[in-house]
């Protein structure tokens, strides 16, 4: 694979300092990756994308030193797997627009789809329901008809920051009640 990134970039010490950074940061990537998404094969869709994006913009890393090298292309690799997670609430899964909230509650996002992801939706559906108002509205328009969170503020007669913090307090309350109840990540 590396000779195909290598093929993708024209200058000679460009190459080099791609061949640098790919051989120094390729496991921590793909660890990244697999940690977010938790699937080989996106994974390695994530990973593969990431050293896309790097070959594409490989002058900004002539000098940079290792720890910024590395901040940059971990941050791309995190954005790659959480632009698959957003492709897979299009297709039906459970995870959210990670753009919306801050690094805790994109772990807790994770938290709750890992922990959600093999059992039955009514199953969910029904400990929603148990966390009771105004929470399990909030939870309900977001996971069950996908709305976002100006829709929700729109439909609640909210603000968009009071639904945000009930999605996010809700969020918190389903995971220990999905945890006491046995369910696990």
């Amino acid at each position: 694979m590396l000779m195909f990134y290598l093929a993708m970039i024209d200058e000679k010490v460009d190459r080099l300092t791609f061949n640098k950074l790919y051989t120094k940061y390729s496991d921590d990537i793909y660890k990244r990756v697999y940690g977010i998404l938790k699937n080989k094969y996106d994974a390695e869709d994530a990973a593969q994308e990431t050293w896309i994006a790097i070959c594409r913009n490989i002058d900004f890393y002539r000098d940079k030193d290792d720890e910024s090298a590395k901040a940059y292309i971990i941050g791309i690799a995190k954005n790659q797997a959480f632009i698959i997670l957003r492709r897979k609430k299009k297709e039906g899964c459970m995870v959210c627009d990670i753009d919306k909230f801050s690094e805790k509650n994109v772990s807790d996002e994770q938290c709750l789809y890992n922990i959600c992801d093999g059992h039955d939706e009514s199953e969910i559906f029904e400990c929603i329901k148990e966390i009771g108002e105004p929470y399990s509205d909030v939870l309900l328009y977001y996971y069950f008809h996908e709305h976002t969170l100006k829709e929700i503020s729109q439909i609640m007669g909210e603000k968009e920051s009071t639904v945000g913090s009930r999605l996010t307090r809700g969020r918190a309350k389903l995971i220990q009640l999905l945890v006491r109840r046995g369910y696990h990540d």
